[in-house]
């Protein structure tokens, strides 16, 4: 069987700290590939870019890694619904019954874990593999939820980079250039 690590995300934008994620779990030998799924719409409404922009971004974040187990899903692009990670993994599993899926998080996300549909369900039939994010602690832990330790932790967020952009201040040091020069070229995140 064939083990994949989905690794939901807004991706608004993909950053260095995503790179990592990705970089850490391969190393690590957790699967044999890692599907990057974009999310359509947020459950906990947040509003995102236009699909096409952070799918572009993330193309570029692919090239970067230039790794062959690396590939970008569209299934959650392609629903027209909010994105929900139990659906998404339940039809996964379906369409693709010789691999073993499992999903990446940060530990931003613990505290609000339960809040996620069906995460009781999820657990049951799903490994999570947790990610330290720096000021975010490896708790609470649920049954299911792999934490990954001795790793390098992630210290940048999306929501930090937009912010810099709409300040005008550089994001070089978050951001890979090809990424960073396509947010410039394509006028994401300045103020309206």
């Amino acid at each position: 069987m064939m083990k994949i690590i989905v690794f939901g995300a807004a991706f608004d934008p993909p950053h260095l700290g995503h790179q990592l994620m990705v970089e850490t779990v391969l190393e690590l030998g957790l699967a044999d590939g890692v599907w990057l799924m974009p999310a359509k719409r947020h459950p906990f409404l947040k509003s995102l870019s236009p699909d096409h922009h952070r799918l572009a971004m993330l193309e570029l974040m692919v090239v970067k890694l230039a790794d062959q187990r690396v590939k970008i899903s569209q299934h959650e692009l392609n629903q027209d619904r909010v994105s929900f990670t139990y659906q998404t993994l339940v039809e996964l599993k379906k369409a693709n019954p010789e691999v073993v899926f499992s999903f990446l998080i940060g530990s931003d996300n613990l505290a609000q874990f339960h809040l996620w549909n069906q995460y009781q369900q999820m657990l049951e039939e799903f490994t999570f593999y947790v990610y330290p994010r720096l000021g975010f602690e490896m708790k609470p832990l649920y049954p299911g939820m792999i934490p990954l330790k001795d790793v390098e932790q992630v210290d940048t967020s999306s929501t930090q980079i937009r912010i810099l952009v709409k300040d005008r201040q550089p994001i070089g040091h978050l951001v890979s250039l090809n990424i960073t020069e396509y947010i410039a070229q394509n006028k994401l995140y300045l103020p309206e």
